[in-house]
């Protein structure tokens, strides 16, 4: 075995030395073709919108191990132009990252380094993305959902429902669970929904509606043969909810309580955040957030919070990032201002604060772990 190790170091090395791939002990090698740095074999990258209009997303390089610098624009880097405006989702599948810039309508897939591959543009506006098999699947303002060869990003099918603004999705079972968020009546004025779609991964037809969920539904995940999903509310009297709906009973639907963010943890533990926002006789908005847990298979809110050790200004800032690290268990909250770079707050599973670093960007909003 130790042997086998030297041997391996030493490919490693080589490796980097070509600056062509990179080496993990537990997959062998990312793709890093084209890639302008070496890059280490674990990495992170972080998806920060930027100022809505301004074409100035990004994606940004963390190394979670702490083996290489930070890199505030790897995008930009790597392929010698900007990203664009309001890069707004990613999912990574085998190894490669596929990013969803809706505001300049045009879906990239990269590869483990940040080198684009391909692109597929949109006429309507791209927003959320999954991944499954061969396909990725885009849903789009104007009540569409693409289905892309998950290698060339070319359109293999496409639903085409009402003129609806669809909004997050996931995958569960060979079915689309898409978020149909509101639409405009006939005077242009914005009129929220209450339903999630159903759709066939494999005809693109609608099998279904889940219409008893709370208006404006956003965000979908799938988790364990769950769907999780996060309603908005009207900004007013109805607030944001986290619900479950379950496909393997009748996609019944579980109303579980106020939240605005969520990441999943181990043993069927959600973490979520609810934010509240009140103004001042001055109208300065006081915003004010709490962090508690969610036990999936109980039905138990814990709540206290899961951070042990959190900055004051943690619980009085706009959050706009949460995610967990599935290898380490470590939870990375990032924040916004909506006008400067965004900070990153990364805590191990225990709550107990590690390290504060920049987003790279403003209005970092997703991160994903490769390794």
């Amino acid at each position: 075995m130790k042997v086998k190790k030297i041997l391996w170091g030493a490919l490693c090395l080589l490796a980097m030395g070509l600056s062509v791939v990179s080496c993990s002990d537990d997959d062998g090698f990312l793709d890093d073709s084209g890639s302008k740095v070496i890059l280490p074999g674990r990495r992170a990258y972080i998806l920060y919108e930027g100022t809505f209009g301004f074409s100035n997303s990004g994606l940004a390089f963390y190394a979670p191990d702490k083996n290489a610098d930070f890199i505030e624009d790897i995008y930009k880097r790597q392929n010698g132009k900007g990203m664009g405006d309001t890069g707004l989702s990613m999912v990574e599948h085998d190894d490669r990252i596929y990013v969803v810039v809706s505001g300049s309508n045009y879906v990239a897939r990269l590869n483990a380094a940040g080198v684009e591959q391909c692109r597929k543009t949109f006429t309507n506006t791209p927003r959320y993305i999954v991944a499954d098999d061969r396909f990725v699947y885009v849903t789009q303002y104007g009540g569409r959902v693409s289905k892309l060869d998950a290698h060339s990003l070319v359109e293999m099918d496409v639903y085409r429902g009402e003129n609806d603004c669809l909004e997050g999705i996931a995958e569960c079972d060979g079915r689309l669970y898409v978020a149909n968020s509101y639409h405009y009546n006939d005077v242009g004025q914005v009129i929220y929904n209450n339903e999630v779609l159903v759709i066939n991964a494999n005809t693109m037809e609608r099998e279904g509606r889940i219409t008893d969920v709370t208006v404006n539904p956003e965000r979908v995940w799938e988790d364990d043969d769950r769907i999780f999903l996060i309603s908005r509310g009207d900004y007013g009297d109805v607030k944001n909810e986290l619900q479950i709906i379950d496909p393997r009973n009748g996609n019944r639907v579980t109303h579980v309580c106020e939240a605005t963010k969520l990441a999943e943890g181990d043993n069927d533990v959600i973490y979520l955040v609810n934010t509240s926002t009140v103004y001042d006789a001055n109208w300065n908005a006081v915003t004010t957030n709490t962090f508690f847990t969610y036990h999936v298979n109980s039905g138990q809110i814990t709540d206290h919070t899961f951070l042990n050790e959190a900055p004051e200004e943690l619980y009085q800032s706009v959050i706009y990032m949460m995610e967990v690290d599935d290898e380490t268990g470590d939870i990375y909250i990032g924040t916004s201002d909506y006008v400067n770079e965004g900070k990153v707050y990364r805590f191990d599973r225990q709550g107990v604060l590690k390290e504060t670093f920049r987003a790279g960007g403003t209005n970092p909003n997703s991160m994903l772990f490769i390794d």
